[in-house]
């Protein structure tokens, strides 16, 4: 059974990060301040599983929940796409969580500080033709400062990606950040 003083913590953390109760006053633009999409090719083929990235600026007062989290009561961080059926999302993986401390909760809580790289890994349609392709999604997470969370909010983005036919040359681009990533 949970003891008085976690039960009391874990109620003001639910109303905190549910509710927005004792909230600062910012924009999503304050929160995340740069969204980057990267894929690792410059273009793709049909049944080609590839990669893409998502690269967050979080505002320097500020840190969004990880995902996972660690508390059933957090909103973790989500990336989601729609699908036409020409591309597929096969997985999307989350940067390890930075364990941190503050003032609402007795427990460190899993949070993005700073900047986030998020992995995902895509397939193209078998039959999908050849052209320019804009795969549209949502990003969702809750910030919060040291004292106070805000609502959750969702931001849109989008992936331009470049399908070609098989006696197209493709190559590897963005070395570096797909580097940072383990997509195994």
């Amino acid at each position: 059974m949970l003891s008085k003083k976690i039960l009391t913590s874990r109620i003001v953390v639910f109303a905190l990060a549910v509710l927005g109760l004792g909230t600062a006053s910012a924009s999503p633009q304050d929160v995340i301040t740069k969204i980057e999409t990267f894929l690792a090719r410059d273009a793709v083929y049909p049944g080609e599983t590839f990669k893409a990235a998502l690269h967050l600026s979080i505002g320097p007062e500020w840190h969004i929940n990880a995902n996972p989290v660690n508390d059933d009561l957090l909103i973790p961080t989500t990336v989601e796409f729609r699908t036409d059926g020409n591309f597929k999302v096969l997985n999307i993986i989350y940067p390890p969580p930075l364990p941190a401390l503050f003032e609402f909760s007795d427990s460190e809580v899993f949070v993005y500080t700073g900047t986030a790289l998020i992995g995902l890994l895509l397939k193209a349609g078998d039959r999908v033709l050849p052209g320019t392709y804009k795969l549209k999604g949502s990003l969702s997470y809750q910030a919060c400062n040291d004292s106070s969370c805000l609502s959750p909010e969702s931001l849109s983005v989008e992936f331009e990606v470049k399908v070609v036919d098989y006696e197209a040359a493709t190559g590897a681009v963005n070395t570096e950040i797909f580097s940072r990533i383990r997509f195994d």
